[in-house]
């Protein structure tokens, strides 16, 4: 009898710890039907990449500094995972949203790789990049508020010579995708400026059909007065949806450059071919209140 007691008592205590690893960061018991919650309480996939993003987020709040706008970013990304029902497959919709920005955070905040934190250089951005047989090393030093970066291409067909590039600010990040769909793909850098705005930006090439890279334009934001309104820096970039994403916190007239309130704005942009060479169309604006 005592056996079988044991056993229960057992079974009970691995029962109870599996149903805990198969759980995400919320209470699935909670959670309304046919919503994204749902979709993802139903998903051991999409489950396994929130429980993921939950502990790479917390890593982030403890580096990330004061001024940082993590947390209104973060619930701006929530809200974007939450339209997951605009879409015909929300559960892919939502595995690439979470691994992006679990890439993103780790990145940005150096989460990946403990070892570079320790380095004699811990501020220099070295990273590779592989799509479509085409390769991209990206360095740069980060050694000032004025750097100068190289994009070292390898595979293509004609010109593979590197691309130096000078910069106001550090390289933050970079990616590469086929956001167009051609075949060929486009290496994207990211920038901010020094100081308290940390102003971004992003220095794009496209390979053309995979023989050599040229410039892909994007407009500067003062030009668009309406999206631009209440802008001051902050910017993040993010490769989302066959389109580049572009978040910032909107500030109301008083606001200090510590407190933003008035949302956060995303802008999604489609790659088009320009007259020369390619460039980005803004598609899409999406405001996301603070509340």
């Amino acid at each position: 009898m005592k056996q079988t007691k044991y056993f229960l008592c057992g079974l009970g205590v691995l029962l109870t710890t599996s149903l805990y690893a198969n759980q995400p960061s919320f209470d699935c018991t909670k959670v309304e039907k046919e919503s994204c919650e749902a979709i993802i309480c139903a998903s051991d996939t999409l489950m396994g990449l929130d429980r993921e993003l939950s502990e790479v987020y917390k890593q982030a709040l403890v580096k990330a500094p004061k001024e940082d706008m993590l947390k209104a970013y973060q619930r701006g990304w929530i809200k974007s995972r939450n339209e997951c029902w605009k879409v015909k497959d929300a559960q892919t919709y939502m595995a690439d949203l979470y691994q992006q920005r679990i890439k993103e955070l780790k990145e940005k905040y150096q989460l990946h790789n403990k070892k570079k934190e320790v380095s004699a250089d811990p501020n220099k951005f070295v990273k590779t990049f592989s799509l479509h047989g085409i390769t991209f090393q990206v360095t740069s030093f980060n050694t000032g508020s004025i750097n100068q970066f190289t994009i070292t291409p390898s595979g293509l067909e004609i010109d593979n010579r590197a691309i130096k590039h000078e910069v106001d600010g550090s390289v933050t990040g970079a990616d590469i995708a086929d956001i167009n769909a051609d075949g060929s793909p486009e290496i994207y850098v990211y920038v901010s400026s020094a100081g308290s705005g940390t102003y971004g930006s992003v220095i794009a090439y496209s390979a053309n059909n995979n023989k050599s890279l040229s410039p892909i334009y994007l407009p500067p934001l003062e030009h668009d007065k309406k999206n631009s309104v209440g802008y001051m820096g902050h910017d993040e970039f993010i490769i989302i949806e066959n389109s580049l994403a572009r978040r910032f916190p909107v500030y109301n007239e008083d606001d200090p450059n510590c407190c933003p309130k008035g949302g956060t704005r995303q802008l999604q942009y489609k790659l088009i071919p320009g007259e020369a060479s390619w460039q980005f169309k803004l598609v899409k604006s999406t405001m996301y209140s603070s509340d």
